[in-house]
């Protein structure tokens, strides 16, 4: 099944060549979870603070299905 991952700020470098818009698509397997994305888009699991799937907060552990969007983000900080 295929699922859209964007990343944002710092993590965007972690795409993959040929990624457009910061972000792409990738191909997993049914039953597969966000950390098997990262896995795959060897994207290390302390770098990330924020994960959305669908708009919606969850964590590494959520199953995805067909076509969702997974959307990362690092920690943020400012003032």
């Amino acid at each position: 099944m295929k699922v859209e991952v964007r990343l944002f700020a710092n993590l965007a470098k972690l795409l993959p060549p040929g990624s457009q818009n910061k972000r792409t698509t990738v191909a997993v397997n049914r039953g597969a979870i966000v950390d098997d994305v990262m896995d795959k888009l060897s994207i290390p699991l302390k770098i990330t603070n924020i994960i959305m799937v669908n708009g919606a907060h969850r964590d590494g552990k959520t199953e995805l299905k067909e076509g969702d969007v997974v959307s990362m983000f690092p920690p943020i900080a400012g003032g």
